[in-house]
């Protein structure tokens, strides 16, 4: 988290990996919105996407190459490879 801090990376209006910052205050801030939108009376219109499998789609190429381009590399960098590309499920019973 500092190396993402320091340099950056996280827009102000997430809230995910904020400190300070959840689900909760990403929904307030989201109904705030709308409020104030209403309150101008300007037209508005929702759109939700369920990215719950976004994760599984993901080219991880892409991101691994992205986080290399943000300075992560060398072991950090094979911990995500391993990470994302040898992942494996196993149930173990005694």
């Amino acid at each position: 988290m500092s190396f993402v801090t320091k340099n950056n990376i996280l827009n102000d209006t997430q809230h995910g990996f904020h400190e300070g910052k959840s689900t909760e205050t990403a929904t307030h801030a989201f109904l705030e919105n709308i409020q104030k939108t209403i309150d101008k009376k300007i037209h508005l219109i929702g759109i939700f996407f369920d990215l719950s499998k976004a994760f599984d789609i993901l080219d991880h190429k892409i991101l691994l190459f992205k986080l290399e381009a943000y300075g992560r590399r060398g072991l950090v960098n094979q911990w995500f490879k391993s990470y994302l590309c040898n992942q494996k499920q196993y149930v173990e019973i005694n």
